[in-house]
């Protein structure tokens, strides 16, 4: 960490002295943010992205309004952002991996799935806890514990704030190498979480949500408050953040996927501001993405609707009724099958499973997935398409 960088009057060094895991003793600095701000001074053009984020929201909520049910768009929202944000952190596994894993009665998850799919029950949790309740200290410790006890390896601290020192940098560099050094574990990172939990409830009411969101999610990924998670435990309180402010109705985009292919843009935004301590260019950047996610995502909340449509329509013009109506309704909640799957969720045999399938199949909703003649998946095709793009 380059220390003749950091002149922010948002923060201040600390010294931080020790021994590292590797028995390496270090002598150097952390970097400690100051609470956040009740009132924050932007430029013009900042201005508008933040503008231009909240019309894009707005159309996003109108979307989401029109469908027969938001679980249309949420759905395939929730599961790429929990690729994405997973992918940010160095978990990699596909969208067709992690559909298939998340299947009934699926054995052929690997640890990296796994771990993503306990995003998706962090996320689906998190997302029905603030419908009528704030975010807090104990929901997402709760939800960092979940997310550390997936992991192929469970780091130190789980489910509580760390009581130990993080850097962030290439894997075990030296303390005085880091990036960028959070602060020091011990009373004041603690009390530091505890008003930022408080900050992102009561945000000042003259601060825009778009820009509350944004600089809360600087100082979540400044602090660093876990020993693992701190970037998907971030990024997800931002939709928990939008969510409360009302500022967004239903969780239906992912924010994650646009910072992936912009990660180091990303990551030199917020060291910008620990460095300088100028929010514009973060804020421009963040607002940029809300923008861009959200228009994405109202885009394909109508192509998914009309895909639906579409395919009532057709079975309607067949005369076909039960099962495969039923299962038709679920495919963008559940776009990835198999005839035992659907013979259990459904309480059918496994023959009227698999003609329903077949019936699907043959329409050219659904696609088989495995190649193979035995034990076969069936995916839909154009929900998987809508989740890659989001």
């Amino acid at each position: 960490m380059d220390l003749a960088e950091f002149k922010s009057p948002l923060g201040t060094l600390v010294p931080i002295q020790g021994v590292d895991s590797r028995l390496r003793e270090y002598d150097h600095f952390a970097f400690v943010p100051r609470p956040l701000p009740d009132s924050i001074s932007l430029g013009s053009r900042t201005w508008t992205a933040v503008v231009r984020a909240a019309e894009a929201l707005g159309r996003l909520n109108q979307a989401c309004s029109s469908l027969p049910n938001p679980r249309l768009l949420v759905v395939p929202a929730l599961y790429r952002e929990a690729q994405t944000t997973s992918e940010l952190e160095g978990t990699h596994a596909t969208t067709e991996e992690i559909l298939r894993a998340s299947a009934p009665f699926d054995s052929s998850g690997t640890p990296e799935t796994a771990e993503v799919l306990a995003y998706v029950r962090v996320a689906e949790h998190a997302f029905e806890w603030v419908r009528d309740r704030p975010v807090t200290e104990g929901l997402l410790c709760s939800s960092q514990d979940t997310l550390a006890r997936a992991a192929v390896k469970t780091p130190l601290d789980p489910g509580r704030v760390r009581e130990h020192r993080v850097v962030i940098g290439p894997d075990d560099c030296r303390v005085e190498d880091a990036r960028f050094v959070p602060p020091p574990p011990g009373d004041q990172l603690r009390s530091d979480f505890t008003r930022w939990v408080e900050w992102t409830e009561m945000a000042p009411t003259d601060i825009h949500p778009i820009v509350a969101a944004g600089i809360a999610h600087y100082q979540f990924e400044t602090l660093h408050p876990f020993g693992d998670g701190n970037g998907r435990l971030g990024r997800l309180s931002i939709i928990l953040q939008l969510l409360r402010m009302r500022t967004l109705d239903e969780p239906s985009f992912s924010i994650s996927s646009w910072l992936v292919s912009r990660r180091l843009e990303y990551q030199d935004h917020m060291l910008r501001v620990s460095q300088t301590g100028d929010w514009d260019p973060w804020v421009t950047f963040f607002a940029n993405a809300i923008e861009a996610q959200a228009r994405a995502a109202a885009d394909v909340a109508g192509g998914l609707s009309e895909w639906k449509a579409g395919l009532l329509a057709e079975l309607n013009s067949h005369n076909y009724s039960g099962t495969i109506v039923t299962l038709a309704n679920d495919l963008i909640d559940w776009p990835y099958v198999s005839a035992r799957g659907v013979s259990e969720r459904y309480e059918v045999t496994i023959p009227a499973a698999q003609g329903a399938i077949d019936r699907l199949a043959g329409l050219g909703y659904l696609t088989e997935r495995t190649g193979r003649s035995y034990n076969r998946r069936w995916g839909a095709t154009y929900v998987m398409q809508a989740v890659e793009s989001l």
